[in-house]
């Protein structure tokens, strides 16, 4: 197909910045994933979208594809198995739990696989190392913001600047804004030290909005007063309640009320029970693990700090929270 990369990134922080590196290792340094300096084509993506990804894929000039920080589903795996008849060269670098545990599977539909439990952003960063390629001042700081904002670890980084990455993060993810995703990116992996941001932005604007949520905090702080601590794990049925939040802001809300990690019970719209884990640390990736490990889960999603587990509709609560304090005591 001639020579040519795509990068196919999530639109979030971690996806941009995953992007930038890549960009920035081909068109500036000309080392990787091809040699010498070529243009890439980049495509923002969920795992959802990628089946519309193919036309455009196909109908390009490219030889390499880069798939970065978007978990594996049935439409990732059938857009693997697409791309695999081109006779493409594949390149999946991912953090999320369904990666980890379809490992198997993802090895046999590429040619390099990454995955691990730090944010993708860091992976790359590593692989940019193991490859002795310089990452500028910009991309650094971004790469540790990218695993502050996915709880690998803390950091002296300004409180406002993560601030606003988070928002711009979100703003990015609902606006599907593709030409503002790539111009962040390029601006990320540019070499220049001075460039300025390209677009205009009110900080403020943007931050604010983020901290006030003082409707979901209040629903947040009564859900918390029928907690049930499990060792320093907060679990908080809710599984009768009509939720008007997203499932994942309320278990931040939670989760910045009790500073441990949280627990959510609920029900989704076809009426089965799943379980949200949000925790700073690796808790929620090693209990969604342990909980599909051991039959009580049948499908997982998430990543490191942020796992869902939909739970067989055969199994009690009870077991499950008899389940999650063993695994407590034997794993965390």
């Amino acid at each position: 197909m001639g020579s040519g990369v795509a990068v196919i990134a999530d639109w979030d922080v971690d996806g941009v910045v995953s992007a930038a590196q890549i960009v920035y290792s081909q068109e500036v340094v000309g080392r990787y994933p091809l040699s010498g300096r070529q243009r890439v084509h980049l495509i923002p993506s969920a795992s959802k979208s990628l089946p519309r990804v193919i036309e455009e894929i196909s109908n390009s000039n490219i030889s390499h594809i880069v798939l970065l920080d978007i978990a594996y589903s049935r439409h990732t795996e059938s857009f693997l198995k697409r791309i695999k008849e081109l006779n493409t060269y594949i390149i999946y670098i991912d953090h999320h739990i369904s990666s980890y545990i379809h490992s198997s599977a993802i090895e046999k539909l590429v040619d390099e696989f990454i995955v691990g439990k730090t944010p993708t952003a860091y992976l790359v960063f590593q692989l940019m190392n193991t490859l002795k390629i310089a990452s500028t001042a910009r991309i650094r700081a971004f790469v540790e913001v990218a695993s502050v904002i996915e709880g690998r670890r803390q950091s002296d980084v300004s409180t406002k600047f993560i601030q606003l990455i988070v928002a711009l993060s979100r703003t990015l993810a609902q606006s599907r804004n593709r030409e503002l995703w790539e111009k962040l990116v390029r601006w990320l992996s540019s070499p220049l030290p001075h460039t300025s941001i390209p677009f205009t932005m009110d900080i403020n604007r943007f931050v604010e909005p983020q901290l006030k949520g003082e409707d979901i905090n209040m629903f947040a702080k009564e859900l918390a007063l029928r907690a049930e601590k499990i060792f320093n794990i907060r679990l908080v049925d809710a599984r009768g309640e009509k939720l008007a939040y997203r499932p994942s802001a309320l278990a931040s809300a939670l989760y910045r009320i009790f500073r441990n990690p949280v627990i959510l019970l609920l029900t989704n719209k076809d009426g089965s029970n799943y379980i949200l884990i949000k925790s700073r640390d690796l808790t929620a990736y090693i209990l969604a693990l342990e909980l599909y490990r051991s039959g009580f889960a049948i499908d997982i999603m998430g990543h490191q700090t942020l796992s869902y587990s939909l739970l067989r509709e055969d199994i009690d609560i009870n077991s499950v929270k008899n389940f999650i304090r063993t695994t407590i005591l034997k794993k965390l």
